[in-house]
């Protein structure tokens, strides 16, 4: 069944009867339609019919009656100059792509015409304007043959041409790709990057064209996109956005992205590709954008604790008057979040509430105390007119009689929806227009942060609304393989919700590389020599590269380190302050990336150097933990793992210096002076 992009819903008798036709088509076949045709040419077109091997085919829809266009009357009939224009603008329509005449053939479909007389229209025109004429029974008849013999390959040049003229919110800017860094030729005519169809397909769907707004009789609907890594996700997120914004500059557009660092790397990338944004676009972190929905609401300046180290002693103060709990405070807090994202409000409600998937267990009777260790916690911070993070959506949710003071939007567009808390979509659910739409995009294989929920728990009902992708796009097969295998070594990768990705035609690509390092000091030098080594600010752009860290390594010396190496304020650190929104010297200079292991999701590098996340490739039993526990912290730290090798576009490589249990370690190219496995240290599934 051939691909439509975008859907042809909400169709009229004579496109129910074309799509027909055109659904018997195969699988390679798409029908494109242009959203902004802004050349005449274009215009006369009704739609595309494109084939991968086979070539384009223009085709239009003309629904004149014989007696309104027939050339051989006496005196011309009113609609004949007309139909002559069409079939001129037709005619002109590959020169007006940078195409020969001949280049792009055109089928004019003739609804009111019979058979008979479309064969006196073609003596009249076809030797004139080259365009091939038939009736609405003979497409009916012979349309796949019909138009499998009409289409005409095209140079690539050609192609990319036709590509960029038609359909230019589908081209993908050099600045948001890792696909141009490498190029086996090495010449400098890069080829023009556009969507993969899916990709397309999945970014216009819902997409109605302006004359079609006012037949949208849905309040909202949902739409998940669900991919592997690398299945352009972000891409599709940022072009139906852009598309929106531009088509409807009156409605208002919110992207949302639950990490600071993917935001910042996306705007750097926007600003490079297009200079500025639509005016009525706006691409946020979700705390950014409740954090202004906070003040809308309630008028006031939210104030967050800045110390790291404020409501962990305020949980150890507290938790003294409950001294039967026994969990860490790192737990209790992570409790305290879960009771705000789930939009609980009193105790009742948390008795009752599944805490499937929490890591342990808690007991009616130690519920209750969870409970007066929430209320404690929250009554302390605000005595000091502060909040926990998780309290914001919380507190916005519940003011029922605020809400609308709330901005709305009639569209609003969520990336890593996987990472999202139940509060969060509840709120970006109420912030939408009575008419809005909503639309999600997720790889559920890299759902490290909340887990065990699903989209029906969430509020959202996604049953045959969901779309999903398993071409990677990004990186290579070797290293989809090597993280899917790490994903299934440390964790488990064949959980309901495992998306099982499509290796087919993926460049085959090289096994990422261990490097060994002496202590995680060493690691960090090793590190900076490699990047030189590899050609990081010379025949490579900084830019191309992306350093990811975990805890195990001294941060703040990495980052010293690379900007000895590579100069003063060339390095893009993430997670520094100064640095979260904008990169050191602005926009348009080249930076060599780092970012912390837990805020890189999104990100990408056509080379990625991993280091410093010795310990999330081990899973040995900490002090005290229970089964439960132990069996969700495997599975949390394979799905970092699996996030952060599927960054790396090109090549990845992981630095440790922690030798790594063999049958994780096979799937590296490695040293040959590997250091011996540390006592003590327990492979993947050991005590399982």
């Amino acid at each position: 069944m051939a691909t439509f992009i975008p859907e042809w819903v909400r169709m009229s008798g004579r496109n129910v009867r074309l799509k027909r036709v055109l659904n018997a088509l195969d699988d390679e076949h798409v029908v494109r339609r242009a959203i902004r045709p802004r050349q005449a040419e274009l215009q006369a077109v009704d739609f595309f019919v494109q084939h991968p091997g086979r070539g384009w085919l223009a085709v239009s829809v003309q629904e004149a009656a014989f007696e309104e266009i027939d050339p051989d009357q006496l005196v011309p009939p009113p609609l004949a100059e007309r139909f002559e224009q069409h079939l001129a603008l037709l005619h002109g329509l590959g020169p007006a792509c940078g195409l020969s005449e001949a280049a792009l053939p055109a089928l004019v479909l003739m609804w009111n015409c019979s058979a008979e007389q479309v064969r006196q229209l073609s003596k009249a025109y076809l030797g004139r304007y080259g365009v091939r004429l038939v009736c609405a029974e003979q497409f009916m008849a012979l349309g796949g043959k019909l138009i499998t013999g009409l289409l005409a390959a095209l140079a690539p040049e050609a192609e990319q041409a036709l590509m960029a003229l038609a359909f230019p919110e589908a081209e993908i800017p050099a600045a948001c790709t890792t696909r141009r860094v490498f190029r086996r030729d090495n010449s400098a005519t890069l080829g023009r990057l556009f969507l993969d169809p899916q990709q397309e397909w999945a970014a216009k769907l819902d997409l109605r064209l302006p004359r079609e707004q006012d037949d949208t009789a849905q309040d909202f609907a949902v739409r998940l996109v669900n991919g592997v890594a690398g299945s352009g996700k972000t891409l599709i997120i940022l072009h139906r956005a852009l598309m929106l914004a531009e088509l409807f500059p009156k409605q208002q557009v919110l992207v949302l992205i639950h990490n600071t660092p993917i935001v910042a790397d996306l705007k750097a990338r926007l600003h490079q590709a297009r200079g500025s944004l639509p005016a009525n676009l706006e691409i946020a972190t979700f705390f950014a954008w409740a954090g202004r929905q906070w003040r809308a609401v309630f008028g006031s300046q939210l104030r967050m604790p800045t110390d790291p180290r404020l409501l962990p002693g305020l949980v150890a103060a507290c938790r003294q008057q409950w001294p039967e709990l026994r969990q860490s405070e790192q737990q209790l807090i992570e409790e305290l979040d879960f009771i705000n994202g789930a939009l609980i409000r009193d105790e009742p409600g948390y008795l009752a509430a599944s805490r499937a998937g929490r890591g342990f267990a808690l007991r009616p009777r130690e519920r209750s105390q969870v409970w007066a260790l929430y209320e404690a916690v929250t009554a302390a911070l605000l005595k000091m007119d502060l909040r926990m993070w998780s309290a914001l959506p919380h507190g916005l949710c519940h003011a029922v009689d605020r809400h609308a003071r709330l901005r709305r939007y009639e569209h609003i567009l969520i990336d890593e929806a996987q990472f999202f808390a139940p509060s969060w979509f509840q709120l970006a659910t109420l912030s939408l227009q009575p008419q809005g739409r909503l639309f999600l995009c997720a790889d559920p294989n890299q759902g490290f942060m909340k887990s065990r929920l699903s989209w029906k728990s969430v509020g959202l009902d996604v049953a045959g609304r969901t779309k999903k992708l398993r071409r990677s796009y990004r990186t290579t097969r070797a290293i989809l393989e090597a993280a899917g295998q790490v994903l299934a070594s440390c964790g488990r990768a064949d959980g309901e919700d495992y998306l099982e990705p499509d290796f087919t035609g993926m460049e085959p690509g090289t096994r990422p590389t261990l490097l060994y390092s002496a202590s995680p000091q060493d690691a960090v030098q090793r590190l900076a020599a490699e990047l030189a080594g590899v050609g990081a600010g010379g025949p490579l752009p900084l830019g191309a590269f992306l350093v990811i860290y975990g805890d195990k390594l001294p941060k703040a010396a990495l980052y010293d380190t690379l900007e000895q190496r590579f100069g003063p304020r060339r390095v893009w650190w993430f997670n520094k302050s100064e640095h979260k929104k904008t990169p050191p010297e602005g926009y348009g200079r080249d930076y060599l990336r780092m970012a912390y292991i837990d805020s890189a999701t999104g990100l990408e590098g056509a080379v990625v150097f991993l280091v410093g996340v010795d310990d999330l490739f081990f899973d040995a039993r900490l002090p005290g933990e229970s089964d439960e526990a132990l069996a969700e912290r495997r599975e949390e730290n394979a799905r970092k793992l699996y996030m952060a090798m599927t960054r790396a576009g090109q090549q990845l490589v992981v630095v440790t210096s922690r030798r790594l249990p063999q049958e994780v370690e096979g799937l590296f190219e490695r040293e040959r002076d590997a250091p011996p496995l540390q006592n003590g240290a327990a492979a993947p599934g050991a005590g399982r």
